[in-house]
């Protein structure tokens, strides 16, 4: 209504003796042709409008604002910033009224214009007003100056553009269709809606042949196009057939004797090769012949004249038949051989073709035609997001092309392409389709073909000319014009002054790198687009923003170039922004936003059932993803990511099939486990409960469950997940008693980790073995010191250490530390050694311990040193007993003495084999801190009473000094004291001060050390078992790590994880897991995981909305919540009705009825309080 008004209100105000409705022709689209004077008089009065400003950005801004004003419901039509379409205005009228001369190429360009807004409703009331506000802009400003001839040119003119894209979008639709449905088949992607649509094309195109008579000109064209063909082919048969020959003659001159038999099977070859090319020559003449005698529309493209020219479609049929030769050879060569590659997508027929056709192997700026062409023709309805496409392909094909661009080489490979592909379904349509299509892509590239060079210099020069104040100025210029046009913006820039700068700067660099390097940036602007998604930054402010920066760049610089291309830059930018949030705005990221999981859980709902998973997984924009659950965690929007793994993991079924998200979101995201044990783990034990399907059915005291557990087991590399090294990592104990945690710790366990583990080892048992014989064992055997066959074991035996123990602990040190200190994975303790990473695991600092310890063995051996010495017949080498290593001796019993130890101490490791017994001696390692604390205390009071006592002046011999005195105190203390009290009777000073240390330690401490434990026990207790299971876990993963690939994926095929898992007896359901049975009361089910539907089983319907949202609410849930509804409206009535006893209390009268009433409200209340409560409080009692 609005518009009709302001077309009614302009019909007013025109002061002419024509109906204006009458020029917006939208039944034909001709050539527009105006006498001389009034293309002189529109051309004069263009150019006198615009130097009424002072500058072409003026006069453009004056024209948009004036179209805005007299109608703004238009305004929405528009989303390209401001100082971008007003130029556009300008440049596309200042080239309509240039072309007035030359009405062919103006139809052209009009019709490209139309082209481009065949995505807007453009109707005949806005084209009106749209002439309209131009012409009065126009009148306005010139007044006298401006004729009524030129005024009504003007008219025409504008009305004439309207007109055209009105027709050209209702007439086009057809054309539309059928790139749609050719590019899906040509690229394999074609559905049953575009088989039935071809199919009834095909009978509408049949029926209307049938009523044609056969013209007799094609027959006579297509009769000479056969006999040309026949005369080529054997032509070049022939000369293929000679070339065969000096080939051969050439190859039998250059041979020897030696290589003769070689050389007769070469040319053999070529023959065969000659015979078969000739064959596929002839055949390709045949199928030529064949299409020639079809029906009149499938071969008429043949012919040297095309009725489509006379529709716009101006197809080049010249080089049509050649390029028909070709392609159609080629294709039927690659059908003949058998070892040929057959093309059969439109890349691989292109590529085919543009050797074929002599354009060389595909390159240059025929690659980059060639990889934007899917997003040309799948967009081509989308005027801006073909406008881009073309915008970028132009950027990119300046950057590659070395020399001329030939555009028209891409359409006749593109068009002998589509032929090829299309062999059956080709007719004069789709000739003209694509010949129109391209003529269009062709005009909105070449808009800015052979431009951007020189703009990107333009823009390094202005950049370069502006020093750091000035840039400081525009920047801070930049958001005060952007806050004053658009206070909403000020909302959504709170950050520091800093931050503010740093943006508007990276605005600057983003332009300059779009001409450097336009891949790289189209990349990073549809990810820096993505990430605005999670902001949720409305998209109106981006044009807003970029008139701002236009503006300030506009007042820096009078180089009209660098203006020019800083807002072609920046408006592209804009654009794929724009449309990168647009795109990406889904209403799932929507949700994810506002951290609503019911917000999730209506937006899920609409999906089709076949694509759930890829709505929760997956947001695709361009080449770049985002992920709704991925950018909820590092949103921390945990309650939105909660309902995501939730969804995913629900096991929903129909009566053919079964949807679990597990192994889409594993595909998907294969670090989920990672991301969620460093990120989120208050998800883990959701996302783990997800994995675990138990039945409600028991058999014989055993539960049926299965157990996804596939893709923590191995990745799609075949190799070791990483779940369980990301679980150790977190070294949460409760996780480590998870269900699924222990079923694939066992499952490795079991099945491979406890056999290699134990192999591992052996080494290890036999070191300690040896140790023990060699040094604690034969050597304290009096009667076998004689022997010389066991001093020869002692020496074998130590050797054993020496030579495989020592050498591999040196091996494997020198091998972790080197790649720690590569890795620069190290860190100086005590302020000047450098530690290993490696180190800080207690296991490896023990294992280095030993090997530091044998070292020292190995070098203080007393038997090397005996080597040579004068010894007894008896005392026979190898002996330990010569002269002259008593002191070497000691300090290698020393050494041997803390070998021996650590060696023990390091086979712990063992007690893996039994978690209850690891679950032990893990208690044991965490209450060493509490003995700890206890000796640090038990130190300080021996030294303080040692040194008290030894002021003391008394004559009791056991404490006259410290040492002695700390010695006499600690065997006090753990009740070793030999001596009795009553000896230091005589000494009542020296009495006391020992009565006063045992109060302290043995009383004091020993107490509260045993309390200690006693609690650190107790807490300990409850996690002993995920201590326990955590250290098995680590040892796994250890042993993993060195796990061959192939030995693993025989394992993991022994499992059986893509056989599917029964849920009960003939219910065949989903792959990927461990079946096992539980005892029936381990865990309590009371309902079945599984949600079932019925109805259709079609992939693209959602799922029952009501069943799905209230498959999993606890009944007792909605009691509660009703009670709590109930609760706040009585509470409510309570406190109005006492509200109104006070008010009548002071003195206000009241009817005594109504105070009657309102005493009953509040014992109505009161009661109905009560029994809200009770309700209130068995719901929550049942709900526990």
């Amino acid at each position: 209504e609005m518009e009709e008004e302001d077309v009614a209100s302009a019909k007013q105000e025109n002061d002419g003796d024509y109906d204006a409705a009458e020029d917006i022709n939208i039944s034909s689209f001709e050539e527009l042709r105006l006498t001389p004077s009034q293309i002189a008089g529109v051309q004069q009065a263009w150019a006198a409008f615009q130097a009424c400003y002072p500058s072409l950005q003026a006069a453009a801004e004056a024209l948009y604002i004036g179209i805005f004003e007299s109608a703004p419901t238009l305004q929405s039509l528009f989303k390209t910033p401001k100082a971008i379409q007003s130029m556009r205005f300008v440049a596309e009228l200042s080239l309509f009224i240039g072309l007035l001369e030359r009405p062919k190429e103006l139809k052209q360009q009009v019709e490209s214009l139309a082209f481009r807004h065949l995505n807007l409703e453009v109707t005949v009331p806005r084209a009106m007003i749209f002439r309209d506000a131009i012409v009065d802009l126009i009148v306005g400003e010139l007044g006298d100056l401006i004729s009524s001839e030129t005024r009504v040119a003007f008219m025409h003119l504008l009305g004439w553009v309207g007109g055209a894209n009105i027709f050209v979008k209702a007439t086009f639709g057809d054309r539309l269709q059928i790139l749609g449905e050719s590019w899906r088949k040509v690229n394999g992607l074609a559905s049953k809606a575009d088989a039935e649509a071809a199919a009834r094309r095909e009978a509408a195109k049949h029926k209307t042949e049938a009523a044609e008579d056969i013209e007799v000109n094609f027959s006579v064209e297509m009769l000479e196009f056969e006999k040309t063909m026949e005369t080529e082919l054997k032509l070049d048969i022939g000369k293929l057939a000679n070339n065969m020959d000096v080939l051969e003659k050439n190859l039998e001159k250059k041979v020897d004797g030696v290589a003769e038999g070689r050389c007769s099977q070469l040319c053999a070859n070529l023959r065969q090769g000659h015979k078969a090319i000739s064959g596929s020559l002839t055949s390709a003449g045949s199928s030529i012949k064949k299409m020639g005698k079809g029906s009149g529309s499938k071969g008429r493209f043949f012919g040297k004249k095309d009725v489509a020219t006379d529709q716009g479609g101006d197809a080049d049929m010249e080089s049509a038949e050649p390029e028909t030769n070709m392609s159609i050879s080629a294709g039927d060569n690659g059908n003949k051989s058998d070892a040929a590659f057959v093309p059969t997508t439109f890349t691989e027929m292109f590529t085919f073709n543009c050797q074929v056709m002599g354009f060389g192997i595909v390159g240059g700026w025929i690659k980059e035609v060639l990889d934007s062409f899917d997003a040309i023709v799948s967009n081509v309805t989308d005027a801006v997001r073909l406008q881009e496409e073309c915008d970028l392909l132009a950027l990119r094909i300046d950057k590659v092309a070395k020399g001329e661009v030939n555009l028209a080489q891409f359409k006749s490979c593109m068009l002998a392409s589509l032929r090829s592909l299309l062999p059956k379904d080709w007719d004069n349509s789709y000739e003209v389709a694509w010949n129109w299509l391209w003529e269009n892509v062709e005009r909105l590239i070449a808009k800015y073909l052979g431009k951007t060079a020189a703009w990107h210099q333009s823009l390094v020069r202005l950049y370069d000319s502006i020093d750091d104040d000035l840039r400081y100025k525009l920047r801070a210029e930049i958001y005060e014009r952007f806050f004053v046009s658009t206070p909403a913006g000020q909302e959504f820039f709170k950050q520091s002054d800093t931050r503010l700068h740093y943006i508007a700067d990276r605005v600057f660099i983003m332009t300059t790198d779009l001409f450097a390097n336009p891949w790289q940036m189209v990349d990073d602007i549809s990810a820096l687009g993505l990430r605005h998604v999670g902001y949720a930054v409305p998209t109106e402010l981006f044009g807003a923003f970029v008139t701002a920066c236009v503006e300030v760049i506009q007042t820096a610089t009078a180089d009209l170039s660098a203006i020019e291309a800083f807002r072609w830059a920046l408006g592209l930018i804009s654009k794929s922004l724009v449309r990168t949030i647009t795109e990406g705005s889904t209403i799932v990221m929507k949700a994810v936003n506002a951290n609503s999981k019911s917000m999730l859980e209506r937006a899920i709902a609409l999906a089709p059932r076949g694509k759930r998973m890829q709505w929760l997984l997956d947001v695709q924009v361009g080449t770049q993803r985002i992920s709704p659950l991925f950018w909820a965690i590092d949103s921390g929007s945990l309650a939105a990511a909660q309902a995501i793994l939730k969804d995913l993991l629900v096991i929903r079924a129909d009566r053919e099939r079964y949807y679990f998200g597990a192994d889409d979101l594993f595909k998907q995201h294969q670090d989920i486990m990672s991301r969620l044990c460093r990120e989120a783990p208050s998800l883990l034990a959701p996302m783990l409960d997800g994995l675990v399907w138990r039945s409600t059915r028991t058999e014989n005291g055993q539960r049926r469950a299965n157990y996804y557990v596939k893709n923590l087991l191995i990745n799609e590399d075949g190799e070791p997940a990483e779940f369980l090294r990301e679980i150790c990592a977190i070294k949460d104990p409760k996780i480590m008693v998870h269900p699924v945690v222990v079923t694939v710790s066992d499952t490795l366990w079991n099945g491979i980790i406890s056999r290699y583990f134990l192999l591992s080892r052996v080494w290890f048992i036999v070191s300690l073995a040896a140790i023990m014989l060699s040094q604690a064992v034969l050597p304290k055997i009096r009667a076998l010191e004689a022997v010389w066959l066991v001093r020869c074991v002692i020496f074998a035996c130590r050797c054993l250490n020496y030579g495989l123990t020592m050498n591999r602990l040196i091996a494997q040190n020198t091998l972790r530390s080197f790649r720690d200190f590569r890795r620069g994975k190290w860190k100086l303790k005590y302020g000047c050694i450098p530690v290993p990473k490696h180190l800080t695991n207690t296991a490896a600092s023990g294992y280095f311990v030993l090997m530091v310890m044998l070292a020292c063995m190995c070098a203080h051996e007393p038997m090397f040193y005996c080597f040579g010495a004068d010894l007894e017949e008896e005392n026979a080498w190898p002996t330990a007993t010569c002269e002259g290593i008593f002191d070497i001796k000691r300090r290698y019993s020393v050494f041997g003495l803390f070998a021996m130890g650590t060696h023990w101490l390091l086979m712990v490791d063992l007690a893996a084999f039994s978690t209850g017994l690891s679950a032990f001696v893990l208690i044991c390692a965490q209450v060493m801190s509490e003995i700890g604390r206890f000796l640090v205390a038990l130190v300080f009071l021996l030294l303080t009473f040692a040194s008290s006592i030894s002021v003391l002046e008394h004559g009791y011999f056991e404490m006259r000094d410290i040492p002695n005195s700390c010695v006499a105190l600690f065997s006090i203390t753990v009740l070793l004291f030999e001596d009795d009290y009553r000896d230091l009777l005589y000494e009542p000073a020296l009495l006391t001060a020992v009565l006063l240390f045992v109060l302290a330690s043995s009383i004091l401490l020993m107490n509260l050390l045993i309390a200690q434990l006693n609690n650190t026990y107790v807490f300990i207790y409850q996690d002993m078992v995920g201590f326990a299971r955590l250290n098995r876990a680590n040892i796994i993963v250890s042993v993993l790590a060195g796990f061959r690939k192939a030995d693993y994926q025989k394992f993991i095929d022994s499992l059986g994880l893509d056989d599917p898992l029964e849920f009960n007896q003939g219910d065949v359901g989903i792959s990927g897991g461990i079946q096992i049975f539980e005892p029936a009361n381990k865990y309590a089910v009371l309902e079945d995981s599984v949600i079932r539907f019925g109805g259709s089983c079609s992939e693209d319907l959602e799922w029952p909305e009501d069943t799905l949202a209230n498959a999993h609410k606890d009944p007792m849930a909605k009691v509660e919540a009703l009670a709590k509804k109930v609760l706040r409206r009585v509470t409510k009535d309570s406190r109005a009705a006492k509200s109104g006893t006070r008010t009548a209390s002071g003195g206000v009268s009241k009817d005594m009825s109504s105070a009657s009433k309102d005493s009953e409200g509040v014992s109505g209340a009161s009661g109905g309080l009560s029994g809200v409560s009770g309700i209130s409080a068995g719901a929550s009692m049942v709900s526990d």
